[in-house]
């Protein structure tokens, strides 16, 4: 079945932020978090095929119009959500880049993926969005802001990083991420943590073959 086309490329939170505040845009704020907050638990529940946009104006405590003024149809819904999780995990990335200068390759893959695990244990929906055709994913700009937030992790571990091995290693690592995402919450809890350095490992073994050994500004913890 074909999925209509989805013209909102950035949440309606980022659009309210574009112009000063006044009570209406305000509430229309408000009323956008609280429809992604009803997406994101429909979803989490559901996943994608399954979740209605009847059930998340339901969970909203929402008229179904008001659903659709803001977003005209699930694809929507989705991309917004999933454009602020980018957000949210964009903003999780960025401080790991001033400790990377001092710690050593085990260290910062181990805070990576356990930044990483958090994430998707505090974004239960996360991995169905994964999971959501094409057309909902977050727009290739913010999608390079993240592999940007990355490479700049990778510089300030390693200075003598080609900047565009630094960029290929970004979108590898960024598809790593997302393959240990999925993986996570298909796993009953009790394999959870081994699939995690599974990872560990993984990332470790990449980061050794592609960066030079003493080309970090410290080996050590």
């Amino acid at each position: 079945m074909s999925i209509p086309s989805c013209k909102i490329n950035m949440s309606m939170s980022s659009y309210y932020a574009l112009a000063p505040k006044v009570p209406s845009q305000e509430r229309g704020e408000r009323r956008v978090a609280e429809l992604l907050e009803a997406a994101e638990a429909v979803i989490a529940e559901t996943g994608y095929e399954a979740a209605t946009m009847s059930a998340i104006a339901e969970r909203a405590g929402a008229a179904i119009g008001s659903l659709y003024q803001f977003f005209p149809n699930k694809a929507c819904i989705t991309q917004a959500l999933r454009i602020e999780y980018a957000r949210r995990f964009g903003l999780l990335l960025a401080p790991l880049a001033a400790p990377a200068r001092s710690l050593n390759r085990e260290t910062l893959v181990e805070h990576l993926i356990e930044l990483t695990v958090r994430f998707v244990e505090a974004h239960p929906a996360l991995p169905a969005l994964l999971d959501a055709p094409r057309i909902t994913r977050a727009p290739a700009a913010m999608r390079n802001a993240l592999r940007q937030r990355l490479v700049a992790v990778l510089l300030a571990h390693s200075p003598k990083l080609a900047k565009d091995k630094a960029l290929r290693m970004g979108t590898v690592i960024l598809h790593v991420i997302k393959a240990m995402n999925q993986l996570y919450a298909e796993l009953p809890p009790a394999e959870r943590r081994k699939i995690v350095q599974e990872f560990k490992m993984l990332l470790l073994g990449y980061f050794n073959a592609r960066i030079a050994p003493g080309s970090g500004r410290r080996t050590s913890r």
